[in-house]
C-alpha cells in the first residue's frame, strides 16, 4: 500500500509534479559543474563577470525603486545603495582579478550557510529513502566552504570556479536522485493520480 504524499509529506506532491523538470535540471547542473571543474580559471572569471552584471542590474532596479520611497531621505538612501552596487559591478567588470579574492570569501560564506541549511533540511526528509543525498550535498557543500577559507588567498584564482563546479555537480545529483527516491517511496505518481 502506497502512502499518500500530500498527507504525511506535503512537499512530495510538488516533487512528483516537477519530477521530470528536476531531473533535467539536475543533468544540466552536472554538465555545467563538470565544465567549471575542467576550466577553473575561465569559470572563476565567469563567476566574477556574472556577479558584476548582476550588481549593475541590481543597481538599475534600486535606482528605479528609490523613487517609490515616500520621503526624500529614503530616495537619497536608495540612490546611495544603487551607487555602491553600480560602483562594485563596474569595478568587478573592469578589474576582475582584484575582485576574485573578495568573491571567493563571499562564496565560502555562502557554501557554509547553504551546507548547514541543506543538512538541517535533510533530517526533516529523513523518513524518505533519498534523504541521505541531501545530507551528503549539505555536508560536502559546507566542507567546500571551509576548504575555500583555509586555502585563501593563494587558491582564489582556481578555487572559485572549481568549488563552484563541484557544488553545482553535487546539487545536480541531488536534483536527479531526490525525485527518484520520492518515486520509489510513494510508487508511480501517475498511477496514484489516476487512481484518485
Amino acid at each position: 500500500m502506497t502512502m499518500n504524499p500530500t498527507e504525511e509529506f506535503p512537499f512530495a506532491d510538488g516533487i512528483k509534479r516537477g519530477r521530470n523538470v528536476m531531473i533535467a535540471l539536475g543533468v544540466v547542473m552536472i554538465i555545467v559543474g563538470f565544465t567549471a571543474i575542467v576550466f577553473p580559471f575561465i569559470s572563476t572569471l565567469s563567476v566574477v563577470w556574472i556577479t558584476a552584471v548582476m550588481l549593475i542590474i541590481a543597481s538599475i532596479a534600486q535606482t528605479i525603486g528609490a523613487f517609490s520611497y515616500p520621503k526624500w531621505s529614503g530616495v537619497i538612501l536608495g540612490l546611495l545603495v544603487a551607487a555602491v552596487w553600480l560602483f562594485a559591478g563596474v569595478y568587478l567588470m573592469f578589474f576582475p582579478l582584484e575582485g576574485v579574492v573578495v568573491l571567493t570569501i563571499v562564496l565560502a560564506a555562502m557554501f557554509l550557510t547553504e551546507g548547514v541549511i541543506k543538512t538541517v533540511l535533510s533530517f526533516r526528509m529523513r523518513p524518505l529513502s533519498g534523504w541521505g543525498w541531501l545530507l551528503f550535498d549539505g555536508l560536502i557543500t559546507a566542507l567546500l566552504g571551509g576548504l575555500l577559507i583555509w586555502q585563501m588567498p593563494s587558491a582564489a584564482l582556481w578555487a572559485l570556479g572549481t568549488l563552484a563546479g563541484i557544488s553545482i555537480m553535487i546539487s545536480g545529483w541531488s536534483f536527479v536522485m531526490i525525485p527518484i527516491a520520492v518515486s520509489r517511496a510513494f510508487g508511480d505518481f501517475s498511477e496514484t493520480d489516476h487512481a484518485i
